[in-house]
């Protein structure tokens, strides 16, 4: 190995994820000097796409919310084609069929659904309020709440039992990575005022187009892929390549990778399974849709619906995530014939694209729920969705608490 070239910065930020670009993004708009270095080649960390048979696969099952605020205060979503999918869950068993819609796109659609839906008049009204309070109420409120697990929240907010299992239950399952629904409530109440609020989507591109994005809205940072780091210190990075030396470091890794390199502590994690299916070219199919015979799945999703340049002109690609970290054969032949109950098309006809695990898809955010404190290990700043909340909004708003102490302290 020859002599390392060394660097001399004002802020090294460890990780080209969410978390570091937006980092570096209100940095180098404040003037310092930042370079990022990433061990892979490309941005966005747990967030990438690939190319297979035509079709755009998302490395796990990813949407945008371009409600939550560090998007908009970032303005990544300027001229960003993010198309947006039907506010609609369609629940699909052997005995009932019927679907809940956002009243406020479609009043009749809503009400037939209710009519035709497990909830009572008594959990209706109940929802209504939990929903209209989360969004009514401002983030510094909600969190100012005593917290409990989210099961004991909405039967605490006064949904019975039955519409917790066979309604919220799964929906909020594949959001929240937990079959238990024993996540933060306070952080499930964030989550409800954020889909009042916005209309999830994707991009043509997958969900790789938004980290690109949001490095493309800072030119004057220097990422240096392909560096894997061997050591972190409070003023210094070494990587295989080259040494940095900083009046700053961040490591906006994520939590695994930040407790091997700044001994931070690691964060349990919530596994996924998304398999990806090539059916026959859907239509009326921009929401999505739960199996309740059959709770392997969290959903299932038609993402060309809204985005057809995912997937050849004639085939629709539907993804489909469990939570759960080893699929078997047993598991995708469950899947295979969810899918084809749910669209109502031949068992044949669902052609299994590709299946992504990703076992480390979200860490697990159990109750208190405790945000606002920037984290330091041994004078290093720490960075990540792991110290927030487990979204796109959590990764993004880590970056820009550390962003704001170390350019406080810079004045």
């Amino acid at each position: 190995m020859g002599q390392r070239s060394i660097t001399e910065p004002d802020v090294v930020i460890v990780g080209a994820g969410l978390g570091g670009l937006r980092c570096a993004q209100l940095l180098s708009k404040a003037g310092l000097n930042v370079v990022i270095v990433e061990k892979s080649d490309r941005v966005g960390g747990r967030l990438s796409s690939f190319a297979l048979n035509g079709f755009i696969i998302d490395e796990g099952f990813q949407l945008i919310n371009p409600s939550y605020p560090e998007l908009i205060a970032s303005k990544v979503l300027k001229n960003f084609d993010l198309r947006s999918y039907d506010p609609s869950l369609t629940f699909i068993s052997e005995n009932k069929t019927y679907q809940l819609s956002d009243p406020r796109h479609n009043v009749l659609s809503a009400l037939k659904g209710l009519r035709n839906s497990p909830l009572s008049v008594s959990d209706s009204v109940s929802f209504a309020k939990l929903m209209i309070t989360s969004y009514l109420k401002s983030s510094k409120r909600l969190l100012r709440e005593p917290d409990i697990t989210t099961y004991a929240g909405f039967e605490a907010s006064g949904i019975s039992k039955t519409v917790i299992d066979d309604v919220v239950q799964p929906f909020l399952r594949g959001t929240l990575l937990s079959d238990d629904l024993d996540t933060s409530f306070n952080y499930t109440k964030l989550l409800l005022k954020s889909f009042v609020k916005g209309r999830p989507g994707t991009h043509p591109e997958g969900i790789t187009a938004l980290a690109q994005a949001l490095a493309a809205l800072s030119p004057n940072v220097q990422i240096d892929f392909n560096s894997p780091v061997l050591s972190v210190s409070e003023h210094a990075v070494l990587t295989e390549n080259d040494e940095y030396r900083a009046k700053f470091v961040v490591v906006a890794t994520d939590g695994s990778s930040a407790h091997s390199l700044a001994n931070s502590a690691e964060p349990e994690w919530s596994p996924q399974t998304t398999w990806w299916w090539s059916l026959p070219k859907l239509s009326n199919s921009s929401g999505l849709r739960i199996d309740l015979d059959d709770r392997l799945l969290s959903s299932a999703l038609d993402i060309s619906s809204v985005a057809p340049e995912r997937s050849p002109a004639d085939r629709s690609l539907v993804a489909t995530p469990a939570n759960k970290a080893a699929p078997t054969t047993e598991a995708e032949q469950k899947a295979r014939s969810s899918v084809a109950r749910m669209y109502n098309v031949a068992l044949n006809e669902v052609e299994l694209i590709t299946t992504t695990v990703v076992s480390h898809a979200l860490p697990k955010i159990k109750p208190p729920l405790q945000l606002g404190q920037v984290r330091r290990v041994e004078g290093m700043y720490l960075a990540g969705d792991y110290l927030e909340t487990a979204s796109i909004q959590g990764a993004m708003m880590s970056g820009n608490r550390v962003a704001s102490a170390i350019l406080a302290i810079s004045k």
